[in-house]
């Protein structure tokens, strides 16, 4: 593990704050399975009006990030993993600072309990949209996450209007490292008709045959919902260890769902929330036939 100058090539980012390790960890685990780096990056803001800080409000500010920095140190000498670590202290707004990281980055990975602007910005006011915008898939970890207890797999949640390539790509990915089951379920909105259900229902299947043919070691089960799928989707995922969320492409039925899910899984659950967009390419190769 060493501390860099030069900057990683598409490192995994862990955007951190005080006290959390369950984001350094995951980060590392990631980067390990990926092949590349950890981009440690503590991001902080002087108000304007700040002016109790005295002549030199980034002083404190500073401190108090290179203290954050220096704890997710501890935590990577600790974890044992053997990665490059690069650590990053930027001063601005975080949303917008993480997405332009993000830009050559394979993951991103956030807190759930110190993302109140990650609440914000699913709900359209920040301008970073950082969820809904980043070119990598976000992750947002619990602050505890689940022991080594038992999991049910990965749990992975399609709808009719999400395109669900790049979510089943990532859930598929993710079901094949852990030898963890894919649970797949398919919300269908309850004003559709039997014929569009129908629909969608076969499409959703050919996709996921088509995965399921190229990783052949993942059990897959395939479930319908069409009545309240929030509720479902809370259900499948109370003992997942990842639920993978597609991103929405604006406020269409897609986001009036995928908001609730992912807002409420992000303050209760204690599995990490992977939000993914429809054009995420894999690290494996995709199958003949499903359209990247």
């Amino acid at each position: 593990m060493t501390s860099r100058e030069a900057p990683l090539v598409r490192p995994v980012v862990a955007g951190v704050a005080a006290h959390q390790p369950a984001v350094v960890r995951y980060a590392l685990r990631e980067a390990a399975r990926l092949g590349t780096g950890v981009r440690v990056v503590r991001c902080y803001a002087v108000l304007a009006g700040d002016v109790y800080f005295g002549a030199d409000p980034d002083g404190p500010m500073q401190e108090s990030g290179s203290e954050v920095l220096d704890q997710a140190r501890r935590v990577v000498e600790a974890s044992g993993q053997v990665v490059d670590v690069e650590y990053v202290l930027e001063r601005g707004d975080p949303a917008s600072l993480l997405l332009a990281e993000a830009e050559d980055a394979q993951l991103v990975v956030v807190v759930a309990d110190a993302a109140g602007w990650l609440d914000r910005m699913l709900g359209g006011d920040v301008s970073g949209h950082l969820a809904s915008r980043a070119a990598c898939p976000v992750v947002v970890v619990p602050h505890a996450l689940r022991g080594d207890g038992p999991v049910d797999g990965v749990v992975v949640t399609l709808d009719g209007d999400t395109s669900s390539a790049g979510p089943l790509r990532y859930g598929f990915e993710q079901a094949d490292f852990r030898a963890e089951d894919l649970h797949v379920l398919h919300a269908v909105p309850v004003a559709t008709t039997a014929g569009d259900t129908a629909a969608l229902t076969a499409k959703v299947a050919r996709d996921v045959a088509q995965w399921n043919a190229q990783t052949p070691d993942v059990r897959v089960l395939l479930s319908l919902t069409t009545g309240n799928a929030l509720h479902e989707c809370i259900r499948a995922t109370a003992h997942a260890s990842l639920l993978v969320i597609g991103r929405p492409h604006g406020y269409a039925h897609s986001f009036a769902l995928t908001r609730p899910v992912a807002m409420l899984v992000l303050r209760e659950a204690r599995c990490a929330v992977a939000i993914v967009p429809a054009d995420y390419r894999p690290v494996v190769v995709p199958p003949a036939g499903v359209a990247v």
